[in-house]
């Protein structure tokens, strides 16, 4: 028996959840960030994007374990070769984007965008914001394409 295997489907829909609130805090953020004027909810939504993408990370680490065996080692690494890429591509990707949205957290909860000084601040908030939305409209697109192979 794998670890969490028992529960292992619970855990996958609380990760496409937690994906799914990523992505939308996500969208929410960078609109706040694109609009002329300051948004008090910049701090909120960027808070709420650090909370599901976490949640997000920590139940796939969670569900991986099951996926590895019953998924990757039985069908894709034998039958579906390109589709363990697309899930490696996924899996690096979330991990090299954890420290982006962590800088977004921080930088939303630093910055004031009504000074001068601030704006350029505001300008690498909004490039992170656009990079991390990339990096989750992929993931979720690979992972929602790979359920549809095989799921946990």
């Amino acid at each position: 028996m794998l670890a969490f295997e028992t529960i292992v489907r619970p855990l996958h829909f609380l990760h496409l959840v937690a994906g799914l609130s990523s992505v939308a805090s996500c969208v929410h953020l960078l609109t706040r960030l694109l609009s002329r004027r300051h948004d008090p909810r910049i701090r909120t939504h960027a808070l709420v994007l650090g909370v599901a993408y976490l949640s997000t990370y920590l139940l796939g680490a969670l569900i991986y374990p099951t996926f590895r065996v019953r998924v990757r080692a039985e069908l894709l690494d034998r039958h579906y070769p390109w589709a363990t890429g697309l899930f490696e591509i996924k899996e690096h990707a979330a991990s090299i984007v954890l420290i982006p949205v962590l800088a977004i957290v921080v930088l939303s909860r630093v910055l004031d965008p009504r000074q001068d000084l601030d704006r350029r601040h505001v300008l690498l908030l909004r490039a992170l914001t656009g990079i991390v939305l990339l990096v989750l409209i992929y993931n979720a697109s690979a992972g929602w394409y790979l359920g549809t192979i095989r799921s946990v």
